[in-house]
């Protein structure tokens, strides 16, 4: 795999639980060790990745889990007023969650390709490629 990804937080999350969607997360990331790929996160996207496992599980296994990730070929990208602009115009326009919103930004002002298995997404229809994890 070649080219620059955005991973969702859910594809993160998909990682970590051996999901469905696990291989191709894997995939990309042993591409951008090999360096023939780029794969981001929003800051933002690894806020609710920590959050969402301090929720499912605990504080300690959320901190540990997130200090093993950060040691992954994966870049954390700051939120900027062009990344905030355009996922306030993403969910004025497509009414889906804020935060997706930022990962949606990320990949258009990237010219990237989003990662995810979040259905929110169909509602953005074709306006940059989606790299669905979960499907068949």
């Amino acid at each position: 795999m070649t080219g620059t990804y955005v991973l969702d937080a859910n594809a993160v999350l998909d990682l970590i639980e051996a999901g469905p969607g696990a291989r191709k997360v894997e995939r990309l990331l042993q591409s951008a060790l090999q360096q023939r790929s780029s794969v981001l996160i929003s800051v933002l996207n690894w806020g609710e990745v920590f959050y969402l496992l301090w929720q499912r599980r605990d504080e300690e296994t959320a901190r540990r889990t997130i200090a093993n990730l950060s040691r992954l070929p994966l870049r954390i990208i700051p939120v900027d007023l062009s990344q905030a602009l355009k996922a306030g115009e993403i969910k004025a326009v497509h009414k889906i969650p804020y935060v997706d919103c930022v990962a949606a930004a990320l990949a258009v002002l990237q010219e990237a390709t989003l990662v995810t298995s979040d259905r929110d997404f169909e509602k953005l229809g074709r306006q940059f490629p989606i790299l669905w994890i979960a499907r068949a």
